[in-house]
């Protein structure tokens, strides 16, 4: 139903990544995250973890709001982060060949999704510190959408359509190679569908 891959590297020069990627199946569903610590190394690492931490902790079946209440919560006293968060599934109320959507971006990380159009709109704030308030993005994906999911390690005018093409893993790698900024930690994250 998913086909996923990703990657993740600290600045050049680091030894600690200040970014970090959840991928969790259920038996239907799959949730998909990229953390983005403030800054670089050990301060940075500890906050993007601590964020997948969380989110691993809870049930799959959590709404996106309190997930994300929750990570802002957790990262509380450490140097904070930007996410996103999506949910990927099968509902009772999904049309029949595609799967629902939900997601929620805080900050700087971005969301594209090809094959669907959908209204992502980010929060501004940093978790951990300030969100006024998380908006929550609800869609459905037909069957041979694509999720991509990068920090501002990647570049954002990576040519994603030229792209398209790719297989998830080599996407990963070719953004990596390509398309990565040295100076900050990286993290991409791809999710096909197949309904």
């Amino acid at each position: 139903m998913f086909t996923t891959a990703y990657r993740t590297t600290p600045k050049t020069g680091e030894r600690e990544n200040g970014d970090a990627v959840l991928v969790r199946r259920g038996a239907e569903s799959i949730t998909l995250a990229v953390i983005d610590g403030l800054g670089h190394g050990r301060m940075a690492a500890l906050a993007a973890h601590a964020a997948i931490e969380c989110l691993n902790r809870l049930p799959l079946t959590v709404e996106l709001e309190e997930a994300m209440r929750a990570v802002h919560e957790a990262l509380r006293g450490t140097r904070g982060a930007a996410g996103a968060v999506c949910q990927l599934g099968a509902t009772p109320t999904t049309t029949p060949g595609t799967v629902s959507f939900i997601c929620c971006g805080v900050g700087n990380v971005e969301i594209r999704c090809f094959g669907a159009k959908l209204p992502i709109l980010l929060s501004p704030g940093v978790l951990g510190a300030r969100v006024q308030s998380f908006r929550i993005c609800r869609g459905e994906l037909p069957s041979g959408s694509r999720l991509v999911m990068f920090s501002d390690g990647i570049s954002q005018r990576s040519p994603f359509d030229s792209l398209r093409h790719l297989d998830p893993e080599p996407l990963c790698e070719t953004l990596m190679r390509e398309h990565r900024k040295p100076d900050d930690d990286a993290s991409v994250l791809v999710c096909d569908t197949e309904a």
